[in-house]
């Protein structure tokens, strides 16, 4: 487990002009409930982006954002909606790391799904190797 106080060091914190091409880029549905409780969404983004960012596990997010779990549900939520996909390209070129960053936690995610539903299909007692 990593030193909690080098692991809150590093938050990433969006400017109002970045949040704001965020929501932009959100699905209307979301786009209106993100301008309707902005700190909740703002905070819920910043959350992830933190994760991905410090490759820190669910469970470090700082106490700032909030508890982990929801985070985390809402997050796979929006991984099965396509959500991040927009995210990740509204970001634009200034913040590039942390595109790539989410980038790669969003790969990780769907490696796992993929794992998930071949082990589903296969019947849950067989386990698959994809690291051969």
């Amino acid at each position: 487990m990593k030193d909690e106080s080098s692991v809150e060091q590093n938050v990433t914190i969006l400017n109002d002009l970045e949040w704001r091409r965020i929501n932009e880029a959100l699905p209307s549905n979301l786009a209106a409930r993100a301008r309707n409780q902005k700190q909740k969404y703002r905070g819920f983004v910043e959350a992830v982006l933190w994760v991905a960012c410090n490759k820190a596990f669910w469970s470090e997010i700082p106490a700032m954002y909030g508890a982990w779990r929801p985070i985390y549900v809402r997050y796979m939520r929006w991984c099965k909606a396509g959500v991040w996909k927009v995210v990740e390209k509204s970001i634009g070129h200034e913040k590039a790391v942390v595109a790539q960053a989410l980038g790669s936690l969003l790969g990780q995610q769907q490696y796992s799904q993929q794992k998930r539903s071949l082990r589903s299909a296969r019947g849950v007692s067989e386990r698959v190797d994809f690291d051969r």
